[in-house]
C-alpha cells in the first residue's frame, strides 16, 4: 500500500462487480497500516455506474481521442470567452468540429466495450455521450475524466462561466451606479453570452442527433447483412437442389439409352 494512487487507479479500471470487493481490500490494507483517515475514504467510494465505468475505461483504452476531447473542450471554454469580448465564431466551429469527431470516435468505442458486456442499451450510451461532453468542459469533470475516476454520470448544462461578468461587491457595502456607458458594455456581453448559450445548446442538439443518425445506421446495416445472409444461404440451399436434380437427370438419361 505504498502507492494509493496505483491502487485507485487499478480500482477504476476493474469490472463493476469487482469494484466492491477491490474498494474493501484496500481499505483493510490501508487499516492494517493505521492509516485510519485513508482507510475511512477509500471505504465511502462509491461504485461507477455502468455508464460511468464506461466513461473510465475509454478514459484507459482511448486516450487520444479522450485528449481530443478535452483539448476541445479547453478550446470551447476560450471561445465562449472571446464570444463574450465580441471575437468572430471560427474558433468556436473549429472547436466544435473537433469535439464531434472525438465524440463519434468515442461513441464507436463505448458500443463495443458494452456490447461486450450486453449492456450497450441507448439509454447508457447517451449518459456516456452527455458525461463525455460535459466533462470536457467543467472544471472537476475534466480532472476525473483525464483520470478515469468518475462515479455517476454528468448532465449537459451548457458552458460554464468562466469569469463573472461585473465584479462582485464586498458584503455590507453599497454598490455605486454604473455609468451608461459600462451598462451598456454589460448589456452587450449579456446578450453574447446569451448566443454563446445557444450555438453551445444547439451543437449539443446536434451531436446527439449525428450520434442518433449514426446509431440507427448501423442497425439498419446490421439488418441489411442479416437478410443477406439469409439470401445467400437460400441461394447455395438452391445451387444444392439443382446440382442434385441435374444429377438425377443424367442418371435417368443414361438409364434410358
Amino acid at each position: 500500500m505504498d502507492d494509493l494512487e496505483t491502487e485507485l487507479d487499478h480500482l477504476y479500471a476493474v469490472e463493476p462487480e469487482k469494484f466492491v470487493g477491490e474498494r474493501d481490500r484496500i481499505s483493510r490494507a490501508l487499516r492494517d497500516a493505521d492509516r485510519l483517515e485513508e482507510a475511512e475514504q477509500v471505504k465511502a467510494l462509491r461504485k461507477p455506474s455502468v455508464a460511468a465505468w464506461t466513461v473510465n475505461q475509454l478514459a484507459r483504452r482511448e486516450r487520444r481521442q479522450v485528449d481530443l476531447l478535452l483539448d476541445a473542450g479547453h478550446r470551447l471554454r476560450e471561445a465562449q470567452q472571446g464570444a463574450l469580448a465580441g471575437d468572430r465564431p471560427k474558433a468556436l466551429d473549429e472547436a466544435r468540429r473537433t469535439e464531434r469527431e472525438a465524440l463519434a470516435a468515442l461513441d464507436n468505442a463505448a458500443r463495443a466495450l458494452l456490447a461486450e458486456r450486453k449492456k450497450a442499451t441507448d439509454a447508457t450510451l447517451r449518459k456516456v455521450a452527455e458525461t463525455l461532453q460535459t466533462a470536457a468542459v467543467s472544471t472537476e469533470g475534466r480532472e476525473l475524466l483525464a483520470r478515469g475516476r468518475l462515479t455517476g454520470e454528468l448532465q449537459p448544462a451548457g458552458f460554464e462561466l468562466l469569469a463573472p461578468l461585473a465584479p462582485a461587491t464586498s458584503k455590507g457595502k453599497r454598490r455605486r451606479p454604473a455609468p451608461a456607458r459600462e451598462r451598456k458594455q454589460l448589456d452587450e456581453s449579456r446578450a453574447r453570452l446569451e448566443q454563446a448559450r445557444a450555438a453551445a445548446a444547439d451543437a449539443s442538439k446536434s451531436v446527439r442527433a449525428a450520434q442518433e443518425e449514426a446509431r440507427n445506421a448501423r442497425a439498419e446495416l446490421a439488418k441489411s447483412e442479416k437478410r443477406l445472409g439469409a439470401a445467400q444461404a437460400a441461394a447455395a440451399k438452391a445451387e444444392a437442389a439443382v446440382a442434385r436434380a441435374e444429377e438425377r437427370l443424367r442418371t435417368a438419361e443414361r438409364k434410358a439409352k
